[in-house]
């Protein structure tokens, strides 16, 4: 401390640190002291008579050299000497505004910066003048005064706060009655005055200048402006600064909102506030600031952070009651303690003082004498004791107690915030907690992004469920599951993206026409097919598209305007690379879907034969859903399901073509190539075992060349022997059969003419579909043959694909339907430049799926009854569906299709189609040999089978 200090200043200020450090929140005291929970009372410190002025400058130096302490010493006399040169309107407590403006000086840390909205408005008000005007508006002139005060800058509007033209654009009479009524509301609670509107609240609430004698805050706003301030009570008027100086403090360290939720920036302040008011006096209004704090803290009873510390020379009237000199400072602090609560209670006029004085009072004058009647004592004793009952209670000050070592300085210090308060702290922790709980969705939509689903999508649409899978065992993932929306399409290539778009944009149809006719019947079918592939192998998404194109052209034909046919909504399904998750999706997925959802008649598709997909069909039927296989033609799927259903011949009748056909070509021999027979891939295994079987039958020859890492085992098959007397048929899957091609065909130095005949199995239909099969040079004038499962489509060639009658078949049939609707659909995607589909005749799988789809479209509309009155039109059962399959045969774009007489479609026809050049995407393929019904009204060649 400054040498030139007084006797006690350091006992006094190891007071001052003991009061301004806050309380923690857990209540314990510095230094072992009582446990003091909350906010606790705050006194007036007065120190009078120290000899000298300025005494309380040494005290603000040691408050700047510690940090986070907010003070403000104020110069009583220099602000009153200020004041008095000053010729505009001031504030009436000049002395608190220059405490405010050097409390609101950023230079306390990050945790001191109260804003005294409150004080500051109530401030500007006192100073400002609002002169009464003939005819004028008053309460418009207050209103645009708070604007400006706000910042909103006057209006040119009425009254009514510039809405009356937003009002009046209102076209109807009620709508503008009711927005007035919104308005006159909002202005009597004080809302109108935008800007202000929290302090508004406040000032209508607290209890000084009476404010519930003014309707809203602008009335009571104009009282506090001149010359209406002249009418109100002055010491009210100075109250309500004090009152809204203490409140903006309040505000800022208060700890919890509405008393319940905790606010860090109330708890983060560990230091009380200090005023360090130096040099007080009666005339420069200093003893009058003091008395309005003590009397404004007794009348609310409410706490507030100010630490008043004032210093004088002259003691004020009337006269203390008592004193303690700055030695006993902690004895004065603890009998001001103790007396607190009985002088607040009785709203005595230094309740919240203590006084400390470095010199006594003086005593008060000795009044002249009374002449009285002598009694028992002398005069002379009369008159002393007369004096002693009139001279003001003054309480001597104690013997100082022996001087002892001052705390050290070190104390007056700011307590580090508690640790969650800390400014940043909370944040991090917050910031670590949600991105500890944003890591796992985060990484689930990266996941589904980089495998092409739809995170949002799947959780905001009910025709749409996903979920991420791995793709084989190289961490490459895929999206699986179904979707009826363009929220989620499935598959990279463009042409398989754009048939589901035309599907999904059916969908939306078929729900419009159901809207405006509810009483319409609508069946849901689910196309349930592997539309993901590995991107080292090669799809199969043409195939999957054709599919799709069948679909779309039987949607166009049914979501139409009319009376009585059904509306039809197709809901995509993807089971994954080589439907490797079949089993998953339709037990997790399309089980659930087809509870939920009545509308769902029956799963189409289901891509090939293999385990999985045999998984699935026993869910699906175990779950009560018909399943119609487009394309599958494993031995033994009926068995797996009472409700399976196939629209092409097994693997038995292919055999049986494949062997007549070599029979037909004179082929004394037939080598199988094949990949290893694993039991799942039953597709390979059946159609291996029963070829051979049907062989033997007819005493051709089974040479079996298979492969165990791949096609590249094989032997060349160009030779100079002559091998007519040989067929070569290829057991395996698509995506092996470039490989196949390349090997077995490379080193013909003579030409292809010396390769054997080649016929692959119906799954090399997917291979013909691919475009890039005609990029690959080394299968120039390879001729392949093929199991074609719809070749009456495929053999209606150019003429059925630009929209006419296919040769030989009469006018009317559904073919004619089909190849109508399959001309438009192709016009339309070479008119947005999709050139990948160059094939000059239609697809069969389009065909085969156009099929199974109007198959159900023909059962749901013979089931379909009227609603009954009283009750909606609602889908006819899944179990009355299938059954109706049984009974009835459907006449399809590739045939007739019954299953009276079991639910395999043997009874189908089945050709050998032949492309004499692989390579060769604009030739034509043809029919070699066919078994069963040429078509509707076609003549046929009596050798071969195939139509004329």
């Amino acid at each position: 401390m400054d040498s030139a200090g007084f006797t006690g200043d350091e006992e006094l200020e190891s007071v001052i640190a003991e009061l301004v450090e806050r309380p923690a929140l857990t209540g314990k005291e510095r230094g072992g002291g009582p446990t003091t929970r909350g906010d606790r009372p705050l006194p007036l410190i007065c120190v009078v008579g120290a000899g000298r002025r300025d005494v309380l400058v040494p005290f603000a130096e040691r408050f700047k050299t510690t940090r986070h302490l907010a003070f403000a010493r104020v110069d009583a006399q220099a602000v009153s000497t200020a004041v008095g040169s000053a010729g505009e309107t001031l504030p009436p407590l000049p002395l608190l505004t220059a405490a405010r403006e050097k409390l609101e000086l950023d230079a306390f840390g990050p945790y001191h910066q109260p804003t005294f909205d409150r004080f500051r408005l109530v401030e500007w008000l006192t100073t400002q003048r609002l002169d009464r005007e003939p005819g004028g508006n008053r309460r418009r002139r207050m209103t645009e005064l708070l604007r400006r005060y706000s910042g909103r800058g006057p209006r040119t509007a009425d009254d009514r706060s510039g809405v009356a033209p937003v009002v009046e654009d209102v076209p109807t009479l009620p709508a503008r009655t009711l927005l007035w009524l919104v308005l006159t509301l909002a202005g009597a609670f004080g809302m109108r005055v935008t800007g202000v509107r929290r302090q508004a609240r406040w000032l209508m609430r607290q209890p000084y200048v009476v404010p519930a004698h003014s309707r809203d805050i602008q009335g009571f706003a104009e009282r506090l402006t001149l010359p209406h301030r002249e009418r109100e009570d002055e010491s009210q008027v100075k109250r309500l600064l004090v009152h809204a100086f203490l409140e903006d403090l309040r505000a800022a360290y208060r700890r919890r909102h509405r008393r319940v939720l905790p606010r860090r920036a109330g708890v983060r302040r560990t230091a009380y506030v200090t005023l360090l008011l130096d040099n007080v006096t009666e005339a420069n209004g200093g003893w009058e600031l003091l008395q309005l704090i003590n009397d404004v803290r007794n009348e609310t009873g409410e706490h507030d952070p100010l630490l008043v510390v004032a210093a004088g020379a002259q003691w004020p009237e009337p006269l203390p009651p008592a004193h303690h000199p700055p030695a006993a400072a902690e004895l004065a602090l603890r009998a001001w303690r103790e007396n607190l609560p009985l002088r607040r209670q009785r709203f005595d006029r230094y309740a919240r003082y203590l006084w400390l004085g470095a010199t006594p009072p003086p005593a008060p004058p000795v009044p002249q004498p009374v002449p009285r009647r002598r009694s028992g004592r002398s005069g002379r004793q009369q008159d002393a004791a007369r004096t002693a009952a009139e001279r003001p209670a003054v309480t001597a000050a104690p013997p100082a107690p022996p001087r002892r070592p001052a705390k050290p300085l070190t104390g007056l210090r700011a307590r580090r915030p508690f640790p969650p308060a800390r400014r940043g702290v909370a944040e991090t922790v917050l910031s670590l907690v949600l991105l500890v709980a944003l890591a796992v969705p985060a990484w689930q939509v990266q996941q589904a992004w980089s495998a092409g689903c739809s995170w949002f999508g799947a959780r905001s649409h009910d025709g749409v469920s996903v979920r991420v899978v791995e793709l084989g065992t190289g961490g490459t993932t895929q999206c699986v599951g179904y979707s009826d929306s363009a929220i989620q399409i499935f598959g990279k290539d463009e042409r398989l993206r754009a048939a589901q778009r035309a599907v999904f944009a059916q969908n939306e149809t078929a729900k419009r026409q159901h809207a405006q006719q509810p009483d319409r019947a609508f069946l849901t079918v689910v196309h349930f097919v592997g539309l993901t592939n590995e991107t080292a192998r090669a799809d199969t998404d043409h195939a999957s598209a054709e599919e799709l194109e069948g679909l779309v052209l039987r949607q166009r034909q049914q979501n139409i305007p009319s009376e009585g046919e059904p509306l039809l909504r197709v809901v995509v399904a993807n089971g994954g690379d080589s439907m490797g998750h079949a089993a998953m999706v339709a037990r997790e997925m399309l089980a659930p879907l087809a509870e939920s959802d009545p509308t769902v008649v029956a799963v189409t598709g289901m891509d090939r034969t293999v385990e999985q997909t045999e998984r699935a069909i026993t869910t699906l039927g175990d779950a009560g859903v018909p399943v119609i296989g487009t394309t599958l033609t494993g031995t033994g799927l009926a068995e797996r399901s009472a409700l399976y259903f196939q629209m092409v011949p097994s693997n038995q009748l292919q055999a049986e073509l494949v062997t007549r056909y070599a029979e037909h070509e004179g082929a004394e021999r037939l080598i199988l190539h094949h990949p290893p027979v694993d039991t799942r891939d039953g597709y390979v295994a059946t159609l291996v075992r029963e070829t051979e079987t049907r062989a033997e039958q007819r005493g051709i020859e089974v040479l079996h060349e298979g492969w165990e890492r791949g096609p590249h085992d094989l032997p060349k098959l160009c030779s100079e022997a002559d091998r007519s007397d040989e067929m070569v048929f290829y057991v395996g899957r698509e995506a092996d059969f470039g490989d196949y091609l390349r090997q077995v065909a490379s080193g013909c130095a003579g030409g292809t003419d010396q390769l054997p005949r080649i016929v692959a199995s119906d799954s090399v239909s997917r291979f013909v579909a691919q475009p890039d099969r005609g990029e690959e040079a080394a299968l120039a004038r390879v001729a392949v043959s093929y199991v074609g499962l719809g070749a009456l489509v495929t053999l209606a060639g150019q003429e059925c694909r630009d929209g006419g009658v296919p040769a030989g078949s009469p006018g009317g049939t559904p073919l004619n339907a089909f190849c109508a609707g399959f001309s438009r659909l192709h016009a339309e995607r070479t008119a947005a430049g999709c050139e990948e589909d160059r094939m000059p005749w239609p697809a069969e799988r389009s065909g085969v799926a156009y099929d199974a789809a109007g198959m159900l479209v023909s059962a749901v509309g013979r089931l379909h009854r009227p609603p009954v009155e009283g009750e909606p039109a609602g889908p006819p059962h899944r179990a009355a569906v299938a059954q109706h399959l049984r009974d009835a045969d459907f006449q399809g774009a590739t045939g007739e299709i019954d299953f009276t007489d079991g639910r395999i479609g043997d009874n189908r026809s089945l050709a050998v189609l032949t492309l004499e050049d692989i390579r060769d995407l604009s030739a034509q393929p043809r029919c070699s040999f066919l078994i069963g019904s040429p078509g509707e009204g076609r003549d046929h060649d009596p050798e071969t089978g195939c139509p004329r």
